[in-house]
């Protein structure tokens, strides 16, 4: 009888290596999870940190109409000093209003459309900002 005990006391130690398989596959599973998470948020962040840049520099460029570039209807472009973003001014005059020339004002307003690209993992990505300017009527 004591033989007994002591063989069903031996077979419930441990686990079957088909519980051990298991919990590996789990946790495996569970950690490429994970990692694939981390990957894409990292990705994420990076372009965002892209974006955050080309927002800088229309800003910038938008801030250079009517001091470094002259407000006429033309289109300027050029590429950040040490980087792959290009970028491209185009200011057109608009018409506000029908009787707009009535009135004797000695400027005109004009759209101004700054638009920055650049490549990204093998894709052209742009940001675009427009804003309304008064220049001298031509």
């Amino acid at each position: 009888m004591g033989g007994l005990v002591y063989s069903k006391a031996l077979k419930q130690q441990g686990f079957t290596l088909l519980e051990i398989m298991v919990a590996f596959v789990i946790t495996g599973l569970v950690v490429g999870t994970l990692l694939q998470l981390f990957g894409s948020a990292m990705q994420s962040a990076a372009l965002a940190d892209e974006y955050s840049f080309a927002v800088q520099v229309a800003e910038s460029r938008m801030e250079a109409v009517g001091s470094e570039i002259k407000i006429e209807p033309t289109t300027v472009s050029g590429q950040e000093e040490g980087s792959a973003y290009k970028w491209t001014v185009t200011m057109q005059p608009i018409e506000l209003h029908d009787k707009q020339d009535e009135f004797s004002l000695s400027v005109e307003p004009y759209q101004v459309i700054v638009v920055v690209s650049w490549s990204s993992e093998g894709k052209q990505r742009q940001f675009t900002l427009t804003s309304l300017r008064f220049g001298e009527k031509s």
